[in-house]
């Protein structure tokens, strides 16, 4: 199980404003005073581990972005490989979650080497009219089966909750994603219900902070 006291990774210094989980998603977050500066050659570091750095995207990153979500393997389990401008689209909302809500979808790269292996944070979502904040992470193919996502994945929710204090975390799984369920369930987080998002079934997994804490 997952712990702070245990792992051996770092968090940064932050601005985001503690918050929680409100009843109406307009009031989900009070909106922090946080600048990003697209052409910035290196993004808000978030986290770091015994190998990974953790933070922000910026435009730099695009080309690594373009490639890792044109691959089909790394999107089989999404409705279709993104295309160059699908992928633009999806950094420019990162950025703007970054900007609205002092957090998203964040790069992980090598600490070592400074490669780009994927992508991971916390997003707010929308589930079945509730607010929720998911972890997401997202590996690029070479980097498989190597214990990146955990232990970006467990940075993250030590983020999440000694940071932003948050209550609960979940991730949306679909059925089929059996390698994200392994991670998850690793992360210490417990699967609950199905739902439906985007029009698909997914397993509802989720963490609490005091489970996280134990």
């Amino acid at each position: 199980m997952p712990s702070s006291k245990t792992g051996d990774f770092r968090l940064m210094s932050s601005r985001i404003e503690p918050g929680m989980v409100a009843d109406r998603p307009d009031e989900t977050w009070e909106k922090p005073a946080l600048h990003v500066d697209p052409d910035q050659s290196f993004g808000r570091r978030i986290a770091v581990t015994d190998r990974l750095n953790i933070r922000e995207m910026t435009d730099a990153d695009l080309p690594f972005l373009k490639q890792m979500l044109a691959n089909v393997n790394v999107m089989r389990f999404y409705p279709h490989p993104l295309s160059a401008e699908e992928a633009e689209a999806w950094l420019r909302r990162q950025q703007n979650r970054y900007a609205n809500d002092g957090h998203g979808l964040w790069l992980v790269e090598d600490r070592q080497t400074g490669a780009s292996l994927g992508q991971v944070g916390l997003v707010k979502q929308q589930v079945e009219e509730k607010p929720m904040i998911e972890l997401g992470y997202m590996i690029d193919e070479p980097f498989w089966q190597t214990g990146i996502a955990r232990e970006a994945g467990q940075a993250c929710l030590a983020y999440g909750f000694e940071q932003m204090k948050l209550d609960s975390i979940c991730s949306l799984i679909r059925p089929e994603n059996i390698p994200s369920q392994r991670t998850a369930g690793s992360l210490g987080m417990r699967r609950g219900e199905i739902v439906t998002f985007h029009t698909a079934e997914h397993w509802r997994y989720h963490i609490d902070s005091p489970r996280f804490a134990s």
